[in-house]
């Protein structure tokens, strides 16, 4: 039997709608992003532009529109977002039929970026959507940081002296275009004392008499002199504070070894000399005490003999013999610190052992983005990025996003706790305003992995919270352990608090949330190299990402709410005055989802779909009996039911408790 296919005619003419609107189904993304962004308000970015006497500008909230709709397609590039609004119809709608050039975009990005700017308000709305919605139940929310990459090579790093010598080649440069040097008695570039005219008393040409700074609006229009001068000069700052902790340090551990009280550890660099002559005239004065003693006692014996030998001299003691030959390797140590030695050759010190000593890292900064940092990445080495700090709580939601130069996340747990705080007021608000039990934005546990795991991040204030413990081992015994288990270092709880049943079943939902999070931000949206330079535009880059995230979680979890839904509810983001998230702030209730009629014609029968359709939609106030009942629980939780069980204790060790 022949098959049969459908005709192909390339030459017949194909006709599209007159309204390119009818391109685009009415339940595309896009269509959702307008309706949400026509509700929001988007004050404060309108009032960062300044369309000025000319033309009439873009309006602002079609900017947004386009940028986010664009970031939801993985498409970050100004150029790519102008040549597809001319021939990508989605993009074309996300416009309005307009055509703005890459530079409006880039001028957009950059006016709305910074800490507290417009997109933090915009987002701080968003998440009040999305709570008036029914999204945000925080009963677990995952936090973790992720290395997304700097628009920046880790080749432009440069230490201390690479700065100063291009700092030189600079000046040098400049003062070549100028005309003849008039620098005397010390080389071009460094100023000398009472001032110089050629070399402007060692400031980079463009800089004004100020000195470098950063830029409020990021790096990317700054020129290479001053990326360099604010490069230096953050450097030689940090080099300074971490020569005035190391010699109080120093002074310290210099107090506490001339009172003979000297610590465990390693003896710092700038006293290590000093130190080794109070032990060897300690250990000189001792063995000078021991000769003195056992003359003492020979005389006042009477010529009877004292038991045992007379000490040794001083000079022969072993002790002695071993604090001089300490003081003369410090000595040398000291000594080849100060002339460094070529790369790949063995320190002092190490000799003998069969050690290479290696050498502590210098402190870099990049002269492309000086805000970033070089970071290690687990997959790819040394990387230039910023250290992104993401949580997310329970159904996906992300609560805030912030984007560090921290290299590791150790210091990261109280700043995480205070920004999911600002935004547990935002979701309790937008709750209160759907009609939402308000148990659902009460914070339950925050979970963080080993990264973050210290004495002070275990002991800090703020909600609970599980912290992997990863090779710390506890004091005590090994278990069994309960919540009841109480120990005074706070790192030995939290490893018992982890190893309990109800630890581990919280502890085990971090990496869906809190990785997943990160691969949506990557794979979907794209953000695995920021666009713009600097950390304000950085941030501004993140948090719009984050929105555009949230808003895209939104559109999956409501496929079945209608349109006049939708902007009701999204109207309660207008109808509160001020801040979205400040407590009181009360709207109209959004109203309840319509349920679509089922087709009855294909319903099961018997006595299980009786059962099952009894049981459906209803509030149970009874207690949980048993696992059918935690089943029935989980299928109304994945109906988008609310149904509110008074749960035993009983169960709750039985791991079926299950708080809405």
């Amino acid at each position: 039997m022949s098959r049969r296919y459908l005709p192909v005619n390339r030459e017949k003419p194909m006709f599209l709608p007159l309204d390119m609107q009818e391109w685009v189904p009415r339940d595309h993304f896009v269509w959702f992003l307008i309706d949400v962004a026509g509700q929001l308000d988007t004050s404060a970015v309108e009032a960062g532009t300044s369309p000025g006497k000319g033309r009439p500008g873009y309006d602002p909230r079609m900017l947004v529109t386009l940028l986010m709709y664009a970031m939801s397609c993985g498409e970050r590039s100004s150029r790519q977002i102008e040549d597809r609004t001319r021939v990508d119809a989605a993009f074309r709608i996300a416009s309005g039929n307009q055509f703005p050039d890459h530079s409006t975009l880039c001028r957009f990005r950059q006016r709305t970026g910074g800490e507290d700017g417009p997109l933090e308000d915009l987002f701080t709305r968003v998440l009040y959507v999305c709570a008036v919605a029914g999204l945000g139940r925080l009963r677990v929310i995952a936090v973790d940081g992720s290395k997304i990459w700097a628009d920046a090579s880790k080749e432009a790093n440069r230490t201390l002296e690479g700065l100063r010598k291009l700092s030189r080649k600079v000046m040098e440069e400049a003062a070549a275009a100028d005309g003849d040097c008039g620098c005397e008695s010390h080389g071009h570039g460094e100023a000398a004392v009472g001032g110089c005219g050629c070399c402007d008393q060692g400031m980079l040409p463009g800089l004004g008499l100020c000195g470098p700074a950063v830029l409020p609006a990021g790096w990317g229009g700054a020129s290479r002199a001053g990326r360099i001068a604010a490069a230096l000069a953050d450097l030689e700052a940090v080099r300074a504070a971490e020569d005035a902790a190391r010699r109080q340090q120093a002074g310290a551990y210099l107090a506490k070894a001339q009172a003979g009280q000297a610590p465990p550890g390693r003896v710092p660099e700038e006293v290590a000399v000093t130190v080794a002559q109070i032990a060897l005239e300690q250990a000189t004065a001792a063995q000078q005490a021991r000769c003195d003693a056992y003359d003492r006692r020979v005389a006042a014996s009477g010529g009877r003999g004292v038991p045992g030998a007379r000490p040794v001299p001083p000079e022969q003691a072993a002790a002695v013999r071993r604090a001089r030959e300490r003081l003369a390797a410090v000595r040398k140590a000291a000594k080849a610190r100060a002339v460094p030695p070529p790369g790949g050759q063995d320190l002092p010190g190490g000799a003998g052992r069969g050690k290479r000593t290696k050498r502590p890292p210098e402190s870099v900064r990049n002269i492309t983005d000086p805000d970033s940092r070089a970071m290690h990445c687990t997959r790819n080495g040394t990387v230039q990025a910023y250290n992104c700090q993401v949580p997310r709580c329970d159904d996906g939601l992300i609560l805030a996003a912030r984007a560090t130069q921290d290299v590791n996340d150790a210091a990261q747990v109280e700043p995480t706790l205070t920004s999911i705080t600002a935004a547990q007021q935002a979701i309790a608000a937008g709750h209160r305003a759907g009609g939402h039990p308000p148990a659902w934005s009460r914070i339950g546990t925050v979970v963080y992995d080993g990264g973050y795991f210290s004495e002070k991040n275990c002991a800090a204030e703020g909600p609970d919270r599980l912290i992997s413990p990863g090779s710390w081992e506890p004091a005590g015994s090994s278990g069994p352990h309960t919540p009841a288990c109480r120990h005074h270092d706070p790192r030995d709880q939290m490893a018992h608090n982890i190893s309990t049943r109800q630890g581990r079943d919280i502890y085990r939902r971090r990496a869906p949330l809190s990785e997943g999070g990160f691969s949506f931000l990557k794979e979907e949206i794209g953000l695995r190299r920021f666009s713009m330079r600097g950390l304000p535009l950085v941030q501004a880059e993140l948090t719009l990402a984050a929105t555009v995230s949230n808003l895209m979680l939104l559109y999956r979890r409501l496929p079945s709410l209608p349109r006049p839904a939708t902007q009701q509810a999204l109207s309660t983001a207008r109808a509160s005055p001020g801040q979205p998230g400040m407590p009181g702030t009360r709207s109209p209730a959004a109203p309840a989802r319509p349920r679509t009629p089922a087709n009855t014609s294909n319903r099961p029968s018997g006595p299980a779909a009786t059962k099952r359709r009894a049981t459906s939609g209803q509030h149970l106030t009874r207690p949980l009996t048993g696992p059918a009942d935690a089943k029935v629980l989980q299928h109304a939780l994945w109906r988008g039911e609310s149904p509110v069980f008074t749960t035993p204790r009983s169960f709750a060790r039985k791991g079926l408790l299950a708080i809405v």
